[in-house]
């Protein structure tokens, strides 16, 4: 059974799917602690790999920044 896809207005330009997360982490050595700390980065990204964003420490940062790349995609679109 086919289900039709809902339409966001957040939602990958190319294909109007949203958008998927990715983690990462990263280890870095602490001098004053002596021990390896390490921090999980987010980013948001097409489910088929059409946009992404750059790498953020927080969730917040990674949506803003999805939603400013879509703005950004849509309003060179329109000129």
């Amino acid at each position: 059974m086919w289900f039709k896809r809902e339409y966001s207005g957040y939602g990958c330009p190319m294909c109007g799917r949203l958008p998927v997360l990715a983690e990462g982490q990263t280890e870095k050595y602490c001098e004053t602690l002596k021990a390896v700390k390490t921090t999980t980065m987010y980013r948001l990204q097409c489910p088929r790999k059409h946009l992404s964003t750059n790498w953020y420490s927080d969730l917040g940062g990674a949506s803003i920044n999805w939603k400013h790349v879509v703005d950004e995609y849509k309003g060179k679109d329109t000129k």
